[in-house]
């Protein structure tokens, strides 16, 4: 055992993760920074600085995602303190316009990658006796979004996974945890701004990364399995989720409500 520290960290190149990783850095943590090719795990790195260890890991690539998972328990495991998995991808178009591997991509990367590697760093931390295991989740795991089902299906999937974690590692020293953003100012969210995304995205606040890197940080000093960004949306979402039969019929007027905030969102990036 040394004194240094690992923090893992998928998705390390922008919005949420990078936010994350610097902050991790500047804690001390030597970042393992993840991302899908090569190229883009070095370019996260530079950014990190403070001697952050770019790592080429696709997580739609089972092989890959082995191969990543083997040096979490084998490599970096007596010293890997935190394990942030905040890797997303979201495809905006109905069931019946999307193709089976646009379904498994989404579900290969958000919910299968995300559920291997926890595995292994639960193994890997619960050995140590400390460590925290922290996810972006999402509202659309509470409330599905129309035009985003296996999007929705993912996060939701990975909600149970980490509340049955969090469960499984009570007494082991190793805490579990996701964060709940709504929408957040990311390149996913002005992807889907413009490619037709839900609606509902632009419904109530939208969030900066610093709020979401906010609620990471309450995860990890609190050990909260669950943590909404911001807390009011996650209210209004549990709230429409508890009473599944009024969601279609509120549905046109939080579309046109979307719609309103869509306009307003793109003015504001000037797309």
């Amino acid at each position: 055992m040394t004194d240094k520290t690992y923090a893992l960290v998928t998705g390390a190149a922008g919005g949420i993760g990078l936010e994350v990783a610097r902050r991790l850095a500047s804690r001390g943590h030597v970042v393992l920074a993840a991302e899908r090719d090569q190229m883009l795990a070095e370019q996260a790195a530079e950014q990190i600085g403070a001697g952050a260890v770019a790592v080429a890991c696709d997580l739609a690539d089972g092989a890959a995602v082995a191969a990543l998972s083997a040096r979490i328990e084998n490599e970096w495991g007596s010293e890997l303190e935190v394990c942030f998995l905040n890797a997303g991808i979201v495809v905006p178009e109905d069931v019946v316009d999307t193709s089976p591997e646009r379904v498994d991509l989404q579900l290969q990367i958000m919910l299968v990658s995300a559920i291997k590697l926890a595995r292994s760093t639960a193994i890997a931390m619960t050995k140590r006796g400390s460590g925290h295991i922290v996810a972006t989740v999402s509202q659309g795991a509470v409330l599905a979004l129309p035009g985003s089902a296996t999007y929705s299906a993912a996060k939701a999937g990975l909600r149970g996974f980490l509340a049955a974690l969090h469960l499984e590692l009570r007494g082991s020293g190793v805490t579990v945890g996701g964060v709940y953003p709504s929408a957040v100012d990311t390149p996913m969210l002005r992807h889907e701004a413009t490619h037709g995304g839900s609606l509902l995205n632009f419904v109530g606040t939208i969030s900066s990364p610093g709020d979401v890197a906010d609620a990471v940080d309450k995860a990890l000093r609190t050990g909260r399995v669950e943590i909404f960004v911001p807390a009011s949306d996650g209210i209004l979402t549990r709230l429409a989720q508890s009473m599944p039969r009024l969601v279609p019929l509120m549905l046109p007027a939080a579309n046109w409500i979307g719609e309103k905030g869509r306009q307003r969102y793109l003015a504001r990036i000037g797309a």
